[in-house]
């Protein structure tokens, strides 16, 4: 997987991205728009409280709302349920003090497209926040290793949906067969397998077929039966994880 850089020369390239920060501490909040506002390439539009203002939130148009994780992750949490019920879709990223498997989770399964820590150097922040506004993902170089430590399986953590793609991926199937198989659009299943890739940590179909056969899935191997080979040429850009730090 590629390693976000310890530099920040990429960011003066691109238009300013605008950020909202959102912490109920109001002096990290604070803090952070200040270390935000000495970074090139980047505008504050505005710093919130958090989860009473997902609106007001939306409106300031951000390019990526940054919010921060204390020790007391309900907040944070409920901030991010809010703004993923504002139709107006905004990329969202996680400041986090501490890396928990219960934050990984939720990360997965709520959409959100970063993840850091506090610790985070200022220059791999910028960074970051420069993918996460070009429609990367960005999570912890070792959030598989915190998933595994507390005994988690990361495709047996797959949605019921996610593992009827994953299964037709792994036969050969194109995203329109799929499509037509499982009565969704195309475009779904590449919202599917972009969410799957960033769960099992990996960039292509090939990979993902491999977890999903090492899983030792039966049905999998039974459906396999005709030998065809996962097809590796067209996955949709742009979703592999990112990992820093």
């Amino acid at each position: 997987m590629t390693e976000i850089p310890g530099t920040t020369s990429d960011t003066f390239a691109r238009p300013q991205v605008r950020i909202a920060i959102a912490d109920s501490r109001r002096l990290i909040a604070e803090a952070l728009a200040a270390l935000i506002r000495t970074m090139g390439g980047f505008e504050v539009v505005d710093v919130f409280r958090g989860v009473e203002e997902p609106r007001e939130i939306v409106a300031r148009d951000p390019g990526v709302v940054l919010v921060g994780i204390g020790v007391e992750e309900s907040c944070g949490l409920r901030l991010v349920r809010a703004l993923r019920q504002v139709p107006r879709p905004v990329e969202i990223v996680l400041l986090a003090d501490v890396l928990s498997p219960g934050l990984v989770r939720f990360v997965l399964d709520h959409r959100v497209n970063g993840l850091l820590r506090t610790d985070t150097a200022a220059g791999d922040l910028a960074a970051c926040l420069g993918r996460v506004a070009a429609g990367h993902a960005v999570l912890p170089a070792d959030w598989q290793a915190v998933l595994e430590a507390h005994g988690d399986d990361p495709v047996g953590s797959l949605s019921d949906r996610q593992l009827e793609v994953l299964r037709l991926v792994a036969e050969g199937y194109s995203y329109e067969e799929i499509g037509r198989r499982l009565f969704i659009s195309s475009n779904t299943v590449k919202f599917h397998l972009r969410s799957i890739y960033v769960r099992l940590g990996v960039r292509n179909r090939v990979a993902a077929a491999r977890m999903l056969s090492e899983h030792g899935a039966a049905d999998v191997q039974a459906a396999h039966g005709s030998g065809t080979q996962p097809r590796a040429d067209d996955d949709p850009p742009g979703d592999e994880p990112i990992q820093s730090g």
